[in-house]
């Protein structure tokens, strides 16, 4: 992999593709222009058959170069995020989570080491999942409890053992993948399928992705329609991205009158994508501490 820096950008060649870095929001601000017609970058990043493999083009807002699909799910991703009551709910959700971490950090005691990586990839994570969805998956008090059960197994059953584990392998697994973009991206097809090591990587990023769509994303979807149905028409529903994604264009709400035809259709499963948020809001922010801590800027108490 080469560099080359030119002030307000820079360009990485990784494996044979030219990548180019902007520095600056200014510069980025046109190609996030909604309108194809206004922008001179209607695609986000180059076709890559890795991506293709790995499923995720075509999909949410964030790896997306079909505009027409991108314009349709960015709509329903920006009514969901700027409902007050979605604000709201949000904000209430994050001060309690806060309030419970705290407690746990007080009941460790001071002289236990605080790692403040592991606790905000985990908080990040919750407050992220509960917002998208509407579950809370209670990553902080599993956490708690995995470094209570470090030192004392015997103090839970294998019921709730199975429960913390189920949480941990979650939050590992949206790391994985993330990190198998970028090896999708960088590997070609021979590669991936045909060189030693290299093609036993690519099977378990495959088999890390549908657990993390299928079994668990997926299941929440399938979950919440259920809940919903079995919702009366008077009962206000929960404020969560999830829920608006599911009754976006339906009988459950009313459909806004400037949307053009081929807007006014509800979205389908493989639509309802919520890995967007819950992969940026563990994945990025995670990475985000640990670029502090290196720079001892976070040190643990």
């Amino acid at each position: 992999m080469a560099s080359k820096k030119y002030g307000d950008i820079f360009e990485i060649n990784l494996a044979g593709i030219r990548i180019i870095v902007l520095c600056r929001a200014d510069l980025i601000r046109n190609m996030n222009v909604p309108s194809a017609n206004r922008t001179k970058y209607p695609n986000r990043l180059a076709l890559e058959e890795g991506m293709t493999e790995y499923e995720i083009l075509g999909l949410g807002i964030s790896i997306n170069n079909d505009h027409k699909s991108w314009k349709y799910n960015r709509q329903f991703f920006s009514q969901a995020m700027m409902t007050p009551s979605f604000n709201y709910q949000a904000i209430e959700w994050t001060n309690e989570l806060w309030n419970e971490m705290e407690s746990y950090w007080n009941e460790l005691g001071e002289n236990h080491e605080l790692n403040l990586i592991k606790w905000m990839r985990r908080f990040t994570n919750e407050i992220i999942f509960r917002i998208s969805t509407g579950v809370k998956n209670n990553s902080v008090a599993s956490h708690y409890k995995m470094i209570l059960l470090g030192n004392n197994i015997n103090s839970f059953d294998e019921k709730e053992i199975e429960k913390i584990r189920e949480s941990e392998n979650f939050i590992d697994s949206i790391e994985v993948y993330m990190d198998g973009i970028m090896f999708f991206t960088s590997y070609n097809y021979f590669m991936r399928h045909y060189v030693p090591f290299i093609c036993g990587k690519a099977n378990s990023y495959l088999k890390n992705r549908d657990y993390l769509l299928i079994k668990s994303l997926l299941l929440h979807i399938k979950e919440r329609k259920i809940e919903i149905e079995n919702t009366p028409l008077d009962q206000a529903l929960r404020h969560d991205m999830l829920t608006s994604f599911i009754t976006a264009n339906t009988h459950v709400i009313l459909m806004s009158q400037n949307m053009v035809a081929d807007m006014l259709r509800p979205m389908t499963d493989k639509e309802i994508n919520v890995v967007d948020a819950i992969s940026g809001g563990t994945d990025t922010v995670s990475k985000k501490f640990i670029l502090l801590r290196k720079k001892n800027c976070l040190r643990p108490h």
